[in-house]
């Protein structure tokens, strides 16, 4: 794609523009099948973990971070109410706790880190399950396509790949769902640059277990 000065265009604009037109009956088949079969994975984790520890421990937190919770968007399996960004990161923190992800080249789990946000603006703008579907598609496309140029380099120079790439994929998921043109899913991405993080250290050295977003 190109830009009216023979410049091309930047990866995240062309990101942009793809999934912002991006219609439902567009996917193939198998990909639609794909889409809610690691939406059924990711809820057959959370709830294996409803009642491990870390779920517990995750829910206690953001209730205590949120003033007790009653938000607009819904925990699994408990059906605690706490703000959005407080259910997705306790759905999870679930989701990796039961232990059951897909994964991309067995270095990334893009379920946990997507599916939580694409819940969560999901059930707070009541869209379709046609309008899920297809923003948890664009999520998986954009994430995966970063992941499968940089995963080496990001590797090896010690990053963990799931949170350096799993923003993106969440991020363009919930803004898809909720509608975004193709200046604010840019936007979105920009944001995404500026916040993509996480490190290797704690496999390395013990310190804590590693998360993917």
């Amino acid at each position: 794609m190109a830009r009216l000065d023979g410049k091309a265009e930047s990866l995240s604009r062309q990101f942009a523009a793809f999934v912002a037109p991006l219609r439902f009956d567009e996917l193939p088949p198998e990909v639609v099948d794909r889409a809610k079969g690691v939406t059924l994975q990711a809820l057959t984790s959370a709830l294996l973990a409803r009642d491990l520890p870390a779920s517990r421990q995750a829910l206690a937190l953001m209730q205590e971070e949120e003033s007790g919770g009653g938000g607009a968007a819904t925990v699994l399996v408990s059906g605690t109410k706490l703000t959005r960004s407080g259910a997705a990161f306790v759905n999870a923190e679930m989701i990796l706790a039961g232990g059951k992800w897909d994964t991309f080249r067995m270095l990334t789990h893009p379920g946990s880190a997507i599916l939580p946000a694409a819940i969560a603006a999901a059930e707070t703008t009541g869209c379709s399950g046609r309008a899920f579907l297809t923003g948890l598609a664009a999520g998986y496309e954009v994430m995966l396509r970063m992941a499968a140029e940089f995963i080496p380099t990001v590797m090896a120079r010690g990053f963990h790949a799931g949170p350096v790439f799993g923003i993106f994929g969440a991020a363009v998921a919930a803004a898809k769902i909720q509608g975004f043109d193709a200046s604010q899913i840019h936007s979105t991405i920009a944001q995404c640059v500026n916040l993509a993080s996480g490190n290797l250290e704690g496999a390395r050295s013990g310190g804590r277990s590693l998360r993917e977003g």
